[in-house]
């Protein structure tokens, strides 16, 4: 008999999904899952020389603060022009200070300020490991494929880094490494056009970079993850070149809220949270001008994990201990043909038992997309 996890990769990788355009009869867009992993473990390049390499410092990752002006911020020299580059691949190497890395597992996010537009755009999310099993000559690489990214990544360029933990010391602390390997070759298409679709560190309403779940309203007014604000729509007016879009969903879950999913019934999705958002699993549904197109999967299973100290083996919300995010890379086709695509994510509707924005455990998800519009 399959599993919930197994029906639902199955549904994924054999639906079409219904068309997204309702002034077109019989109009067939819709959104299927890329091919692109979230990282490689090995580098997709290898033995393949990059024509342009630049690497980073080690960067000491410990709590800054919150607010952009509180990040991190290391600056990156790259070629005046980028045209020439068919591919561009991330190089994320996680390590040790001093005796080792720090102890907990912890969100980290580097952020890409857009020279072009002054936009932060997420480059990457990865979570440190649990520290204590490991000493300094501890390390972790892992690879991505950053290439939409490439008309932002010329020029000297600004990023900022988030750390989300308080557990660093000077004797220990995690790092990240950071190395961009650039490749000459023709493009099969172009990226023309890029646009941040949700921000969650423009509004968020528990911290910096998290949007509470399940909330009730308060003296403030709504907390609800769907206003406008947040998860509500979002209206795109797409230039008459751009043929396909490629959409890069980051949703990681936090917190350990035991409240109720009032509209699920009491088999299947489960009715009573298992501790949300963290180790809850949930979906999200991807509605274009009016009419879904996708439901995906928030939820990663770490049975598999290398060997660490913690819990690492327990199962999260799109994430685990030591690795990056699990990015959903979602493809757009047959575009409406005015340009003008409205945007909508939804999440199941919950009741926070914590029922506080600051309240311990209180169900959160850091949540950031992007499109990335090709001329073909």
């Amino acid at each position: 008999m399959k599993t919930l996890r197994q029906l639902f990769t199955l549904a994924i990788l054999t639906a079409i999904f219904v068309g997204c355009n309702p002034e077109i009869p019989n109009d067939k867009c819709y959104t299927r899952e890329s091919t692109r992993p979230a990282w490689y473990n090995e580098h997709p390049m290898a033995g393949t020389e990059a024509d342009f390499s630049v690497k980073t410092d080690a960067v000491r990752l410990h709590f800054y603060g919150w607010g952009l002006d509180e990040d991190s911020v290391i600056t990156v020299k790259f070629p005046e022009t980028t045209d020439q580059y068919n591919r561009a691949i991330l190089t994320y190497r996680m390590g040790g200070w001093n005796e080792g890395p720090a102890d907990w597992d912890m969100t980290t996010m580097i952020m890409l300020k857009n020279p072009h537009t002054g936009e932060f755009y997420e480059l990457v999310r990865a979570f440190t490991p649990y520290g204590g099993y490991f000493d300094i000559n501890w390390e972790k690489l892992y690879y991505m494929d950053i290439t939409e990214y490439l008309p932002m990544l010329n020029g000297e360029v600004e990023f900022h880094i988030y750390y989300g933990g308080w557990d660093a010391t000077d004797k220990k602390a995690h790092t990240v490494t950071l190395t961009f390997d650039f490749y000459e070759g023709k493009k099969d298409k172009e990226t023309i056009f890029y646009k941040k679709i949700y921000d969650s560190r423009a509004s968020s309403n528990i911290g910096y970079r998290s949007w509470a779940y399940g909330v009730s309203p308060d003296s403030l007014g709504s907390n609800d993850i769907e206003d406008i604000e947040r998860l509500g729509i979002r209206n795109v007016q797409l230039p008459q070149e751009v043929k396909s879009l490629l959409m890069k969903v980051s949703i990681s879950g936090h917190g350990a809220d035991r409240g109720v999913f009032p509209d699920r019934g009491t088999t299947g999705k489960g009715k009573r949270a298992n501790n949300a958002a963290e180790f809850d699993e949930n979906f999200y549904r991807v509605i274009l001008n009016g009419k879904q197109t996708y439901e995906g999967y928030i939820f990663y299973e770490n049975d598999s994990t290398y060997k660490q100290a913690g819990t690492y083996k327990y199962d999260r919300a799109n994430w685990g201990p030591g690795l990056p995010l699990k990015v959903d890379w979602l493809e757009i086709h047959n575009l409406p043909k005015d340009g003008n695509l409205t945007i909508d994510f939804d999440l199941d509707r919950f009741n926070s038992k914590v029922n506080d924005l600051h309240g311990e455990g209180v169900a959160n998800y850091i949540i950031e997309v992007d499109i990335f519009g090709y001329n073909k």
